[in-house]
This record gives structure tokens, sequence and C-alpha cells, in this order.
């Protein structure tokens, strides 16, 4: 996904051209009434490499919260924080590490 989304930036020119262009010959004589959808098509192209790989973290959370607490079913619940706080504190890391 990361591979992928960075080639992304180097077609990123080539293909907003095309969209416009598509869009301009789609949107000749819209009704006033698209505007709104209009806003919200801006904010989605605007946002669109934030929520995919926001929403894929997410995801991938979510199953390891699951995973997890299937697994420590049969162990008592003191064993959990210290094992959090080091899951956070990796992952914050690695994401800054990664960032910079």
């Amino acid at each position: 996904m990361g591979a992928a989304l960075l080639r992304v930036n180097k077609l990123q020119d080539k293909w907003k051209v095309k969209l416009r262009k598509a869009l301009e010959t789609k949107d000749k004589g819209a009704p006033s009434h698209t505007r709104v959808s209009g806003r919200m098509k801006r904010a989605a192209e605007k946002y669109a490499m934030f929520v995919l790989p926001f929403v894929t973290v997410l995801r991938e959370g979510l199953e390891a919260v699951i995973f997890i607490g299937g697994v420590g079913l049969g162990l008592p619940a003191s064993s959990f924080p210290l094992a959090v706080f080091c899951g956070l504190l990796a992952g914050c890391l690695v994401g800054y590490v990664v960032y910079r």
C-alpha cells in the first residue's frame, strides 16, 4: 500500500489534468443543487490520501484488538496495561520514524 501511494505522487499532476478535463465537460450546465455535491467531491479529493491509509490502519488496529482480546481471555486483566503501553509507545516511535 505504501509503495503504491508513493507512486501516486509522481502521477498526481497528470491525473489532475485528466480529471479536470473530464469534470469540466461533465459539469457544464449543471443545476445549482449540485454545488453541495461539488464541495463534497473537492473535500473527498483533497483528503483522499489521508482517508485511505487512516481507514486501513484503523481496520488493522481493530483486528489486532479483537485478536489480542481473544488470546488474552485466559489471562488476568492486570497483565494488559504494560503490554498496551509498550505497544502504543512502539507504534508512536515507528510512526514518527516513518514520518521523518
